[in-house]
């Protein structure tokens, strides 16, 4: 007998200690997830996704969408508007996605050189691309492209890399996502999977208070409320009349 309470002492302290142990490792895995700003997975259509040339037309596969090009076209899949807009928070992230061929005719050529991926703005006029992403001769790769000015992007309009403040504007307000998929010279038939934008690490820069906020220090003086530094502003006058005094 005791050596069965003996047994069932230490399968509750076992128990008691998985417990313990088991809703933290899974509070530290739910923390450690990427917040996913967009995400595309073709699961029942083109989810919006269009392409960059009128004479192509884009269709839907399984978990994907395609496009069959006959000639020297050099075209683009085209993000929908949940990829778009206000994506500052993509800043020090990633877009990932799969980039593949069924099949393709080089024609005897090289692959065609250009930017694989494109991202603008056209509020802010800016429009960056990179380079060397799709490998040639490939018929799949997966990809994951960091969001930040120093991953090889490129500005077209210098042909050098974007500043932090120019990443910051065009992800602000971006107007378009573009994914390459005409980069042989003869038949392509080109297919696109699990497009997905992932925002960054949050932005913990301390925000300069505004002009109208600060107080402009002149010798020892706010001029704003008049006062010592760091003295609460005095209180308004009033027009009620002041109370009489106490009874002597």
């Amino acid at each position: 007998c005791q050596k069965m309470r003996d047994r069932a002492v230490l399968f509750l302290l076992c128990v008691g200690l998985l417990g313990g142990v088991a809703p933290q490792a899974s509070m530290n895995s739910i923390g450690d997830e990427p917040v996913l700003l967009a995400e595309s997975t073709f699961l029942w259509d083109t989810d919006g996704w269009g392409v960059s040339m009128e004479k192509l037309e884009l269709a839907h596969g399984n978990k994907m969408v395609k496009v069959a090009d006959e000639g020297e076209e050099e075209w683009y899949f085209e993000a929908p508007p949940k990829f778009l807009g206000a994506k500052r928070a993509a800043y020090g992230g990633q877009l990932s996605f799969r980039h593949g061929f069924f099949e393709y005719d080089s024609a005897g050529e090289d692959m065609r050189g250009g930017f694989d991926v494109v991202l603008a703005s056209e509020q802010h006029d800016l429009e960056i691309g990179i380079r060397h992403v799709i490998p040639p001769w490939a018929f799949k790769s997966d990809h994951s492209l960091d969001l930040t000015e120093s991953a090889g992007w490129v500005l077209k309009s210098t042909g050098g890399p974007p500043s932090k403040p120019d990443m910051l504007r065009l992800l602000s307000s971006l107007s378009a996502l573009r994914i390459r998929g005409g980069l042989y010279a003869g038949h392509e038939d080109c297919y696109l999977m699990g497009v997905r934008l992932v925002a960054g690490p949050p932005d913990v820069t301390p925000k300069k208070s505004s002009l109208r906020a600060q107080h402009v220090i002149a010798g020892g003086k706010s001029k704003v409320t008049g006062g010592e530094v760091g003295a609460p502003p005095a209180a308004p006058p009033s027009d009620d009349p002041p109370p009489p005094p106490p009874p002597s």
